[in-house]
């Protein structure tokens, strides 16, 4: 599916681009080229891995010369999950770019290729079964990794999930705060981050990992207890333990 917004995107680290419209896809379709446009700009976010799973990859891309371009591809890979391959799907904008998943437990994070920019998911946690999952990489840099059993999720563009024990913390994200876990008696809080209140898509894929059950935010990682996973948060952030699932990755096209 595929929203235009109509109004000029607020983006205060890449700027207005061309006329400032933008198109939103959540699943596979067809970019058309509007009469008289002859630049356009891509974001592309790979899907999350599931179950310990890696966070997506990030491109951006920009291209100006659309002669005899009519229409562009558009490709969202799917997140990992039980009912899907386990590895997240890669996303692409035509042949111009793309950016993989993330894959399960396996040490393979997702990429973005092809673009101006271009970064890599963080890793899913490793080391045994209570492992968070990695964040999604964003216009800031590459995803936080999951933390293994019994760690705290890392920093990053995205923050990752922590692993399975008491007392861990999310990974903290460009924009907000991974999750905290307490005592019993203490309780846990949800994580802070977000998107901006001042909505940006540059701001896209910059949220806290997950703990506990607490599944990942605007791209973070998902967290982990001993028996249940929590999923990633959307769009590409890894799913954690016990069978979480991983985001969907996301295309965003300015003309």
């Amino acid at each position: 599916m595929a929203i235009q917004e109509i109004a000029q995107a607020f983006n205060p680290i890449t700027g207005v681009f061309g006329t400032g419209q933008v198109q939103f896809f959540s699943a596979s379709g067809t970019w058309s080229v509007p009469p008289g446009i002859g630049k356009v700009r891509a974001r592309v976010w790979g899907g999350g891995g599931y179950d310990r799973g890696s966070g997506g990859g990030f491109s951006l891309k920009a291209i100006y010369d659309l002669t005899g371009v009519t229409s562009v591809a558009v490709t969202i890979g799917v997140g990992g999950s039980a009912a899907t391959p386990t590895s997240g799907g890669t996303s692409s904008f035509g042949s111009y770019c793309s950016a993989t998943g993330g894959a399960t437990a396996s040490g393979v994070v997702g990429a973005g290729t092809g673009g101006d920019i271009n970064y890599s998911g963080g890793l899913g946690g490793t080391g045994g079964a209570g492992g968070g999952g990695g964040g999604v990489a964003s216009l800031f840099g590459n995803g936080g990794y999951g933390g293994a059993n019994a760690t705290n999720g890392g920093n990053g563009a995205s923050g990752g999930g922590a692993g399975s024990t008491a007392g861990l913390a999310g990974g903290n994200g460009f924009l907000g705060s991974g999750g905290m876990s307490g005592t019993a008696a203490q309780g846990r809080t949800m994580n802070t981050s977000g998107l901006s209140p001042i909505f940006s898509i540059d701001f896209i894929g910059t949220g806290g990992g997950g703990v506990s059950t607490m599944p990942g935010v605007n791209g973070g990682g998902g967290g982990s207890d001993a028996s249940t996973g929590a999923r990633g948060g959307f769009p590409g952030g890894g799913g954690g333990n016990a069978s979480a699932s991983g985001a969907a990755g996301l295309v965003i096209v300015e003309w």
